[in-house]
């Protein structure tokens, strides 16, 4: 109720100054429990921890040095430093007094040798240091203030250019990090001289040894997003052929969905964006191993489609089959030649899994029914989870009736009720909100697009390759010939 809020946001005045006080005295768990405490209670009073941003700055990344072997900690005092991050008061201070702590940490040695444990435990904290590089530069606004784009920046990129092949985490981490900067500094990292390379150039050398083959696999879960949000930024300046050939060769070494989903994007992008060109472009390109790459771009896509993760990432890869589908029925393409594997997959150990049988004797489809299978069953997906909320809205309303009938007075809020007030969300990825696609309603272009496409007549053959589930998806749409 307002009453409770008002109580609760008075009482703040003496919850966070006492809070901050018992985690200088709290030691393991009772400092994480009161940090967490601290990081919720600092979002419903931001104006209190303004008021002495540079003391609980100072406060909060001694802690984070003090205790920079226990990862746990590290990461409760990096929630409060990012909580921090959002109030504007507080900014200024952050680069201030926490920034310069954290570049030293950047800029010590790497090891240049195989990890030892001691070594891992450093690169758990390098890689917690660029994530929180990564919020503070996300959410400070543009143009990014000097510290960022003069020291951080080639720090980062120094870090990450030098770390070792296996360095996972550090890869992962550098590569968002770079990509912050792009999406919130572009011009400045563009103007940078850096040794006498530009912030590009630089940026381009990191893009290359992400998507080098010898790599870690892992080291480029996130190296698609870094090519998409480059190229987005910065369009015809770059070598775009080469960037592609890159992304194209690791394709061809990644055996995890998850990394072939990330790398796939950026060609489902550039697909949405301008089918005809992209297709003509990849024709011209080759695999390693001497593959078309259009064939075995679209080949690799739709045997891993069904394992997609993110909404977005669904959502524009299902857009796009909806416009390569009547692109390849409607034209004399080679591309209607291609066979795809139609096996049920799973995952194992992060990689794709098949039966035994499977493996000897694939069975094998062509590319058009193995897109229209697809669609039908993103489309089945779709209405299985709007069903789903609305049994779970009804459940709800009949929850909040018992509890109506239940309830008790109380004037005393839990940390986990304060959370609900504020209600805390991840959020999808920040470069992706701009995109149109973004907000297309998958469920009526599906609609639209398969009932368009029964008047097709080629449909009917299409149908006849469908299961029974299948089927009944169409019939749920009254599509004609389901």
């Amino acid at each position: 109720s307002e009453e409770e809020r008002k109580v609760l946001h008075k009482s703040m005045e003496l919850i966070i100054p006492g809070l901050f006080e018992l985690a200088s005295n709290m030691e393991g768990d009772l400092l994480m429990l009161c940090l967490d405490s601290l990081r919720v209670c600092v979002s419903v009073r931001p104006d209190i921890v303004a008021l002495e941003a540079d003391k609980v700055n100072k406060f909060l990344v001694e802690l984070f040095v003090k205790h920079a072997s226990d990862t746990f900690i590290v990461s409760q005092v990096n929630e409060v430093l990012i909580t921090l991050a959002d109030i504007p008061e507080c900014r200024g201070s952050i680069q201030n007094t926490v920034v310069p702590v954290l570049l030293q940490i950047l800029r010590a040695p790497l090891p240049t040798s195989p990890k030892k444990q001691s070594e891992e435990d450093e690169e758990d904290m390098r890689t917690e240091v660029i994530d929180l590089i990564t919020v503070f530069v996300r959410k400070t606004p543009s143009p990014l203030p000097e510290v960022y784009i003069n020291d951080v920046f080639p720090a980062i990129m120094s870090m990450t250019m030098g770390c070792v092949k296996d360095s996972t985490a550090i890869l992962q981490s550098g590569g968002e990090c770079v990509r912050a900067f792009l999406a919130q500094g572009y011009p400045q990292v563009a103007a940078l001289n850096i040794n006498g390379l530009s912030g590009i150039e630089y940026t381009l050398q990191l893009m290359a040894k992400l998507l080098d083959p010898e790599v870690a696999e892992w080291g480029a879960l996130y190296s698609g997003r870094l090519v998409s949000s480059l190229i987005n930024h910065a369009g015809t300046n770059l070598n775009i052929n080469d960037i592609l050939q890159g992304v194209l060769n690791k394709l061809t070494k990644c055996e995890s969905p998850s990394i072939q989903q990330g790398l796939l994007v950026v060609f489902i992008k550039l697909f949405n964006h301008d089918l005809e060109g992209s297709m003509s472009f990849l024709q011209t390109i080759t695999t390693p191993t001497g593959d078309n790459g259009l064939a075995y771009v679209l080949k690799c896509w739709c045997e891993i489609q069904e394992l997609f993760t993110g909404e977005y990432e669904t959502k524009v890869a299902v857009i796009a089959l909806t416009k390569f589908l009547p692109h390849i029925m409607s034209t004399e393409s080679p591309l209607a030649s291609i066979m795809v594997c139609d096996d049920e997959v799973a995952i194992e150990g992060g990689r794709i899994t098949r039966s035994a049988k499977q493996q000897q004797q694939p069975n094998m489809i062509p590319i058009t029914v193995k897109i229209f299978k697809i669609l039908v069953a993103e489309y089945g997906n779709i209405m299985e989870e709007r069903d789903a909320e609305a049994l779970g809205d009804l459940s709800d309303e009949e929850g909040d009736e018992e509890e109506e009938d239940d309830e008790e007075e109380t004037q005393m809020l839990s940390i986990a009720q304060l959370a609900a007030y504020l209600g805390e969300d991840d959020d999808e990825d920040d470069d992706n909100k701009d995109d149109p696609l973004s907000e297309v309603d998958l469920h009526s272009h599906l609609q639209q697009f398969l009932t368009q496409l029964s008047t097709h007549n080629l449909y009917n053959n299409l149908c006849q390759a469908l299961n029974d589930n299948e089927r009944k998806v169409l019939s749920s749409m009254l599509v004609a010939g389901s």
